[in-house]
Parts: C-alpha cells; structure tokens; sequence
C-alpha cells in the first residue's frame, strides 16, 4: 500500500477547483482526505492553472508544477493518479489531443474522469473504453449519486420490496441565466442536456432499476430553433454576445426533453429536463414506485431528502440527508483503489460508465428523429 499518493489534475476549471453553477471541486475533497500531493496541473490555459494554485495553501501543493500539455506532465511529473476534468468535447476520444485518458492509460496512470464521457457520438468512445479495459487501470467516473447515502437507502428498500420496482420517473429542470458556457448551447461541444446534464438522473436509472431495453426508448423534445424553443433570459457573454446567438438552429441545445422507455426487467421508465428556469436554482426530483410502495428523492443536489410510503401505509416517512456529500466519498473509493488495488468499492468504472453514455445519446436521437 502506498501512503502518499502523488496526484495529477488535467483542467484547471470549476470541476477540479471549484466555482461555476455546481458544488464540484476535487481539489478541495483531496485536501480534506489527504494522503496525496499535487505535483501537476494541466491545462491549455497556464495562466488559470497558476491562478488555481495561487489560491490553494499547504503541503498538498507544495511540488505542483503548471503544464500547458497532459502528456508532458505526464511523462515529468509522473503522477500515480489523475482526475480529468474538461470540457465534453476536449476528451473521450482517440484524437490527438483529445485521447487524455488514452495518453493516462498507455501510461499506466489511474483515471477518475468527470462526466459526461465525451461529447463525441458512441461509437468513437467505444473505441477508448475498449483501450481503456485492456489497459486494466483502477478507472473512476463522476457519477457521484452512486456514492450518495440517499440512493443506498432507496436501493435498500427497492431490494426488500416484494416484486421490487415498477417504475422510475425523473425531473430535472435547469435554470439557464447563469450558464455562460458558449460550449453548453451547442450540442456539437456538449452532446446536449440529456448527455451533459441529465446523464447523472439517466445513471440514477440504471443504477436502481436496471439495464434499459434501448429499442423501447421514445422521445420528444423542444429543440433550441424551435418557435417555442425561445427563451427569454438567456446569457450575454463579457463581448456583448448572447449565448447561443450564433450556434445554427440544428445545433441549439434541447429546451426540453421527455422519454420513456422500458427496462429489462420490465419496469418502465422516464425522464423530462428541461432548460427553462430563471437565475440559479435548478429543481431535480425523482420517484421511484413499486407494489404499495413510492419513494419520492427532492432536491438531491442541496436539501436533500426522500420520502418513503411503505406496503400497507398510508403514511410518508421523511428520511434528511443534507449532511451528506457523495463527492468526497467517491474520491475517497478512487484514492482507496489505487492505494489497494481493490477496486471493490468504485461504484462507475469507466466500463459501465459507457452504458450510461449510450443510453444518454439513445434518448437524445429518439427525441432528434
């Protein structure tokens, strides 16, 4: 086992070091955690990676190294973990360039990667996932409500429900004025909400109910060149441009999104998001329904908390779980697994992380045909 862990970030945005929209910010976790030391950042822009670092104090940083290029901090710095977080459409793919994990893993270098996988269609990443397995590195991916005590308690209870699930049904509503990301309102560099965004409810679905029968899937949608796709707050850019303004209409991100579909086990499923609230605050829910049994999980993202109605209840039992952050115990399993080398407790390997990705891209081409 190795105590001190030395530890690589490629992407000096809000997902390594915090800030932006979400309570993301691995760095921060690591601190807490401890046991690691940063002895690089990669980024394309130096300037922010530098910035990063001159606001983090302590140990932890204290053999950090700025890089303008993954592979060179790679072959320098040789760190025994990296955690990849960069825009879809700059990784996920055997492009040059864009091959980070590829480069990670022919470097024998254990990878936690943000979601979504890319923003490439399925089959380019099926071919870094196949790289990716014959590599047999301890992989990780940020699908952190896997790690959250709220879903462990719902899992538990759909288990020792007789008959188990019959239905999930997921809302995800996103407030769009804040979001100024010209990458996010066009679905060429982000896939799209349901890949980008919607992708942790999409593995929320799988991870509790089960594989989903691609073939059922059926969708509509509200694209961003549609007459009632408009909408009336969008973004305006530092250069005065409006987000989205000059991303043709076949391309404008979905303003809203509805899928059904069944599983394999014959439950059925569905999913609205929607891009369509004001200023910050998104409004996330999910049910979960069986024999005499709904479970109804609010606000996972902040207050969270789930009711729980029971066989033979009329009653809701409130069950609070607010103190609780999956992120941090998602990096915690990936440092453990790298330590050990048991990777019994990462919850989304890169392997079934690309299930999750097919079956985002799935319900977005339903909703496109």
């Amino acid at each position: 086992m190795r105590d001190e862990l030395k530890i690589g970030f490629i992407g000096a945005g809000d997902v390594n070091f915090g800030g932006g929209e979400g309570p993301w910010d691995h760095a921060s976790r690591l601190e807490r955690l401890g046991g690691v030391r940063v002895v690089g950042v990669a980024d394309p822009d130096t300037g922010r990676a530098k910035a990063q670092l001159a606001k983090r104090e302590g140990p932890m940083y204290r053999d950090a190294r700025v890089y303008a290029d993954h592979r060179t901090m790679l072959a320098e710095a040789k760190p025994d973990a990296v955690w990849i977080g960069v825009p879809p459409n700059a990784h996920g793919t055997a492009e040059v360039g864009k091959d980070i994990e590829l480069a990670c893993v022919r470097a024998g270098v254990p990878i936690f990667v943000e979601k979504p996988l890319s923003s490439a269609r399925p089959e380019r990443v099926r071919k870094v996932a196949e790289k990716v397995s014959e590599a047999d590195v301890v992989t990780s991916v940020g699908y952190m409500f896997r790690y959250a005590r709220a879903i462990d308690a719902i899992k538990a209870i759909i288990d020792e429900t007789d008959g188990g699930a019959k239905a999930f049904l997921a809302r995800y509503d996103c407030a769009y004025s804040e979001i100024r990301k010209r990458e996010w309102w066009d679905v060429r560099a982000s896939g799209g909400p349901i890949v980008e965004q919607a992708t942790h409810f999409v593995d929320l679905a799988r991870y509790l109910i089960g594989d989903v029968d691609i073939e059922s899937i059926k969708a509509l949608s509200i694209g961003g060149g549609d007459p009632a796709g408009r909408l009336l707050d969008v973004p305006v850019l530092a250069d005065g441009t409006r987000c989205g303004a000059d991303v043709p209409p076949e391309f404008a991100a979905a303003r809203v999104t509805a899928a059904v579909w069944r599983f394999a086990n014959g439950a059925v499923g569905s999913l609205t998001h929607g891009t369509l609230l004001h200023r910050k605050k998104y409004e996330t829910e999910l049910e979960v329904w069986g024999d005499g049994l709904r479970i109804a999980l609010l606000d996972p993202y902040g207050d969270c908390r789930a009711l729980v109605r029971r066989p033979h209840s009329e009653d809701a039992e409130e069950m609070a779980f607010s103190d609780d952050d999956p992120y941090l115990t998602e990096d915690e399993a990936f440092l453990d697994a790298v330590r050990t080398g048991d990777r019994s407790r990462i919850r989304s390997p890169y392997g079934d992380a690309l299930k999750t990705f097919e079956l985002t891209w799935a319900i977005t081409d339903a909703a496109a045909a």
